[in-house]
């Protein structure tokens, strides 16, 4: 993920968001901590490397630090964006870490708490077990 200039380009990605109730299978890519602010002219969200110095000026609202995460939505086939507050990062990481240890899949969903949508995370594990592969002469094995 790359960031071009001070704002990230959002031409080729779309925001992951699964409807209530609904897991998506994700592949994590990249993430990195950016800065987000609303843009009311563009209409959309814009990210950036390090803290814009007068947000008012420049008609951006919420100025605010967030986790980016950049994830394969396997049901869409294509690359997404998941804004992430530190809280749902630490939940994100010890599904991550389990992911790396254990393998398996991780699903994405969100769920309503209060007026606030949340991100939940899950690792799915693999019905296959993984065995190591040992060199040795087929003869042997007969």
């Amino acid at each position: 993920m790359s960031l071009e200039g001070e704002i990230f380009s959002q031409d080729r990605y779309y925001y992951t968001r699964p409807d209530p109730g609904e897991k998506v299978p994700i592949q994590v890519l990249n993430f990195r901590r950016v800065f987000a602010a609303w843009s009311p002219q563009m209409k959309n969200t814009l990210y950036f490397e390090k803290a814009p110095e007068e947000p008012e000026e420049e008609g951006l609202k919420r100025v605010r630090e967030i986790i980016l995460l950049q994830v394969y939505d396997w049901l869409a086939g294509k690359e997404g964006l998941i804004e992430l507050t530190e809280p749902e990062f630490e939940q994100f990481m010890r599904v991550y870490e389990a992911f790396l240890q254990h393998s398996g899949e991780i699903q994405y969903s969100r769920q309503k708490k209060g007026r606030k949508t949340e991100n939940r995370f899950e690792l799915l594990e693999s019905p296959y077990t993984i065995r190591e592969v040992r060199k040795s002469p087929f003869s042997d094995k007969l």
